[in-house]
């Protein structure tokens, strides 16, 4: 049996409180720090798929992932005219090449479904943050913005992509934060019926993108604007009220959707914009201080694996601590364990995001002619090599490799 331990997470996502699910299955006494002052249920459609299913499904919480999904059709591929040049449906079963998974879900409900199953086993501390790590060997003491210092046995930084506790002990300078020069900004807009229940794709010249995901039963259509930009950091550095000033410049004359969409962005409360980057680091593991989800290895919205890999990072993590006694070598076997999954994910095809966001009106004909292929042949190989190539425009690492049993 291994020794309970005090274990401390940074982060109240879906990586974080995943892990402590686990954790705490273990007999683990797990602390959830998080910076906002009440529990962050907002965010656009995510989807699980792959070993991320696996994972979900031993968390026991798959049913209820299935009870929230948002039921999409599937995705529309539309010129600035609205005319179709290309459908395809959504998939069943989790690991079928599809532009939409059998289980799209909006990232609140996730996040509420996993801190239902937490906040009975689980301490969560709200509105606070780690402002300092020092590892004494034996155990590591944590100071915090506004608790008092506390001493844990491990601390895991599963605070995002810009993660502050990771940048606490690791420095900023052994962190690379690949951008993908593409940012994107996504709200949630009043559902009118021409949104239908399918979701639709609209290109534009200058790399612009346009996307609406219904979600008719809450009266509510997700909207996204992504543009190809070297200065996606900037932008997304930017305060709330200068990101709505700049897109509304960028999409001012693309028609189709988007003044729709920047009219009611401009009142939006969900508000918020994403840089499309990657999270690089030598070393998920630094004394007792581990990165877990984002924080250590996001594979970058376009990859379409970002949570799943927060699941399998949660699972494998877990899985290490609660079958090693000593700290130094559950981080060095989550290291190990991971790594191939990680390697998989973050293996984007050379090109992308740019080639579904081509910067010409002739880029974007070709673009929409190759879909029109893929979508008259869907249910062939063709149909989903391209389902693999163009979403999640990375390789799946769901078929050949196998989740470590604990």
């Amino acid at each position: 049996m291994v020794k309970p331990k005090r274990i401390l997470i940074a982060g109240g996502g879906i990586a974080g409180p995943s892990c402590a699910l686990l954790l705490a299955r273990g007999g683990h006494r797990v602390t959830i720090v998080e910076r906002a002052r009440h529990l962050r249920a907002t965010g656009q459609q995510i989807d699980v798929a792959g070993k991320g299913v696996d994972v979900v499904k031993h968390m026991g919480i798959w049913d209820a992932l299935k009870e929230r999904s948002v039921g999409d059709a599937g995705i529309k591929f539309v010129d600035q005219e609205n005319r179709s040049w290309a459908d395809f449906p959504v998939s069943t079963g989790s690991t079928a090449a599809s532009f939409v998974k059998e289980i799209e879900i909006l990232r609140g409900d996730m996040v509420e479904v996993i801190y239902e199953r937490t906040r009975e086993c689980t301490e969560y501390m709200f509105g606070d943050q780690i402002t300092a790590v020092t590892d004494h060997g034996t155990h590591a003491t944590v100071s915090f913005e506004r608790s008092s210092v506390r001493d844990f046995d491990i601390v895991i930084a599963a605070d995002g992509l810009y993660s502050r506790t990771r940048d606490l002990v690791f420095g900023k300078s052994a962190v690379c934060i690949r951008s993908l020069d593409q940012c994107a900004a996504l709200m949630s807009i009043p559902w009118e019926e021409s949104d239908g229940t399918w979701s639709r794709w609209c290109n534009a010249p200058g790399g612009r993108c346009a996307t609406t995901r219904p979600r008719v039963k809450e009266g509510l259509t997700g909207a996204y604007l992504a543009v190809m930009t070297k200065d996606s950091s900037r932008l997304a550095r930017m305060s709330v009220e200068d990101q709505k000033h700049e897109f509304a410049k960028l999409f001012a004359d693309m028609g189709w959707e988007a003044p729709r969409m920047v009219k009611e962005m401009m009142n939006a409360d969900d508000f918020y914009v994403s840089e499309t980057a990657q999270t690089k680091v030598e070393s998920w593991a630094r004394g007792r201080v581990a990165l877990l989800g984002d924080a250590g290895y996001c594979p970058s919205p376009v990859s379409g694996q970002g949570t799943t890999l927060a699941f399998v990072g949660a699972y494998v993590l877990a899985g290490c601590i609660n079958s090693c006694d000593e700290y130094h070598e559950a981080l060095s076997k989550y290291e190990e364990q991971v790594k191939p999954f990680v390697d998989k994910a973050q293996q984007l095809i050379t090109g992308v995001p740019g080639i579904a966001n081509p910067q010409t009106g002739f880029g974007i004909r070709v673009f929409y002619s190759f879909l029109w292929i893929g979508s008259l042949l869907n249910g062939s190989r063709v149909a989903g090599l391209l389902g693999r190539l163009l979403a999640p425009l990375a390789p799946m690492f769901g078929k050949d490799l196998e989740l470590p049993h604990f």
